[in-house]
């Protein structure tokens, strides 16, 4: 009896000047794979998506090719984000059964792919690696972390708390997820989302591999929070209602207590009283109008439906664009 052909299991990782260590990672991936005994059961292969690095990442992936026939790289014309790094590498692996993203710095274990594997082998469309142990984060930046997961469930109803990346679908959650329209993007909460059984498996974030220090400032972590949030949810656009409703009430207060002292004829200088009110509203006022240009910008970005990325490079096609 002729046995049937292994399962096509491709390996989806985003890099971003990630040159010194890149060869040597990708490496004890290929050897994790390996000592998991996966080689015998699976045909991998591994799409190395370059988010317009500015160092020898590029050289790198050239060569890794040379060497590894598995591996397949692509190469954007500028920095155009993990997300789009991320779409652009499943849609190059639509042949595969599954598609496994991961990072490059191996924070991501590799030793976890051979149980994330069975998960989907047991039948769930979505294993989501979560975080639980967050390596050598900071204080600030754990509460920072805590507070967007909480702030998101609230706003969206979806519980990705310590989500990560690291994930694996299955093609029919590939496919769904590239079908969707929009072009400002969120993977893990999208994923979550699209509502197909998932599994989880849990991870303790380990040391970056290859030096270097990561690209998420603090300052970006807070814009990539604020976009996730509100490219997710209209959530946020009801707070200016009971932000307003506050501002009225606290402006009904103020005038009952001066109404009270003039009648009670401890009538005071109300000049204080109401620059405190007048910074207090016109905050208020630009908040909202912040806010709501935020959505209004983002409706503007998405109108214009520009390309999510351009491909300088792939391993099969010279120049692309999505």
């Amino acid at each position: 009896m002729t046995q049937p052909a292994p399962k096509s299991i491709t390996l989806v990782i985003p890099v971003f000047n990630e040159a010194p260590g890149l060869s040597a990672n990708i490496q004890t991936i290929l050897q994790a794979l390996q000592d998991q005994h996966l080689t015998d059961q699976y045909h991998f292969s591994l799409i190395l998506v370059d988010d317009g690095s500015q160092d020898d990442t590029p050289l790198v992936i050239q060569s890794l090719e040379s060497q590894d026939k598995r591996i397949q790289g692509i190469q954007f014309v500028r920095n155009f984000g993990k997300e789009a790094a991320i779409l652009a590498g499943l849609k190059a692996a639509d042949a595969a059964d599954a598609v496994l993203v991961m990072d490059s710095d191996l924070q991501h274990p590799p030793s976890l792919i051979g149980a994330m594997l069975g998960l989907w082998e047991a039948g769930h469309k979505v294993v989501n690696a979560v975080k639980q142990q967050r390596g050598n984060e900071s204080f600030s930046s754990r509460l920072f972390a805590e507070g967007f997961y909480r702030l998101f469930y609230w706003a969206s109803g979806h519980d990705i708390v310590n989500h990560s990346d690291f994930k694996l679908l299955d093609q029919e959650v590939v496919q769904a997820y590239c079908a969707l329209p929009e072009r400002r993007r969120f993977f893990r909460g999208l994923v979550n989302w699209l509502g197909y059984p998932a599994a989880q498996i849990h991870f303790a974030v380990a040391p970056r591999s290859g030096g270097g220090q990561s690209a998420w400032t603090r300052l970006r972590l807070l814009r990539y929070a604020v976009t996730a949030l509100t490219d997710f949810s209209v959530a946020p656009l009801y707070l200016i209602i009971w932000l307003g409703g506050a501002v009225i009430l606290l402006g009904v207060l103020l005038a009952a207590i001066t109404l009270l002292q003039k009648f009670s004829g401890m009538a005071a200088d109300g000049f204080t009283t109401l620059i405190i009110f007048l910074f207090i509203t016109s905050g208020a006022i630009m908040l909202s109008l912040g806010l709501i240009g935020h959505y209004l910008g983002a409706l503007f970005l998405e109108l214009k439906q520009r390309p999510t990325y351009l491909i300088k490079r792939q391993a099969t096609d010279d120049d692309d664009t999505t």
